[in-house]
């Protein structure tokens, strides 16, 4: 696969961002990159945060796959628990992932509580519970927020937000790429070109490049490599849908790594918190200035549960 040029993604210090300027760069270019999490997260702690959710993730996915499958996914309903990937067939992607999703937390007595919520928690690692829900609440309460300003900047509609903020469903997954010592086929890639599902997507990926986005001249891919620190925010489907088309879904995949002679081939990790409103919404362009009701959207549970269809379908 030739060589693409690096994205010019734009970079914004989160606490120190309008509304305005979020809402400029996400129409520009689909995504941005979001730094300074640690000053916004209530106790600073974004950053350790996620570390602790990977390590325990990393420490997943070393086991056999024996113990992995006893929180495999049904095959039914939403997305959750362990998925092998790999064991779709020819066209099988090389990752595996875990995923869950957990309800609002009000209402509840503490994390442990909270957690008990989702049931195909993994035994081991024993801290791995506790990690992601940590992880999740904070990721959580940047999604809130980053839905509060994308709506102030537009305009929409006030009584649209608790489906998109309190009441969010929203999954949070690790993904293993896993290593390819074989040469990968024509055409295939590490993750197929897509857009994500729902509102907004929380990308962390570690240090190996792979990530382009539709987002060079004249829509082309280009390659994003990740500042220290930062967390690509990207925009997907319902998004674009709700905001009338303001905001664009950012179109990616991941291309597989390059092959040197004698340097052998590397796992490649990333921690992705999908975020999404409500999963009994009727998203529609919102109509602003109007108690209209578009009947050209769509109702939020269908269209995720046919686009993780299709995903499967396609494996």
């Amino acid at each position: 696969m030739a060589a693409v040029p690096a994205a010019r993604v734009p970079v914004l210090d989160f606490p120190t961002t309008s509304a305005g300027a979020l809402v400029e760069a996400l129409r520009a270019h689909s995504c941005v990159f979001l730094t300074g999490l640690d000053r916004f997260s209530a106790a600073g702690s974004f950053g350790a945060d996620l570390a602790a959710m990977v390590e325990t993730s990393q420490e997943f996915f070393a086991l056999d796959p024996e113990e992995k499958a006893r929180v495999r996914w049904s095959g039914t309903g939403e997305w959750a628990g362990w998925q092998p990937l790999y064991e779709g067939g020819a066209d099988a992607l090389l990752l595996e992932r875990y995923e869950l999703a957990l309800p609002d937390p009000a209402g509840f007595s503490g994390d442990a509580a909270w957690a008990a919520a989702f049931s195909p928690w993994p035994a081991n690692p024993a801290r791995l519970a506790p990690a992601w829900t940590a992880y999740y609440r904070t990721a959580r309460a940047l999604t809130i927020r980053l839905v509060e300003m994308i709506a102030e900047a537009l305009g929409l509609p006030a009584a649209d937000l608790p489906a998109w903020t309190s009441r969010q469903h929203s999954n949070l997954c690790v993904n293993h790429y896993l290593a390819q010592p074989d040469e990968p086929g024509p055409g295939q890639t590490r993750q197929r070109a897509h857009a994500d599902i729902g509102g907004l997507t929380l990308l962390w990926a570690d240090g190996r490049g792979g990530l382009e986005a539709a987002i060079g001249p004249d829509g082309g891919w280009a390659s994003v490599e990740f500042p220290p620190g930062a967390v690509l925010l990207q925009a997907g489907d319902l998004l674009h849908l709700w905001t009338r088309g303001q905001i664009p879904k950012n179109l990616h995949r991941v291309v597989n790594p390059p092959r040197t002679p004698g340097v052998p081939q590397t796992d490649r990790f990333s921690a992705v918190f999908f975020h999404h409103p409500d999963l009994d919404t009727w998203v529609a362009p919102a109509a602003v200035g109007t108690d209209e009701v578009d009947s050209s959207g769509v109702a939020a549970r269908d269209h995720v549960l046919a686009r993780q269809r299709a995903a499967y379908t396609a494996t």
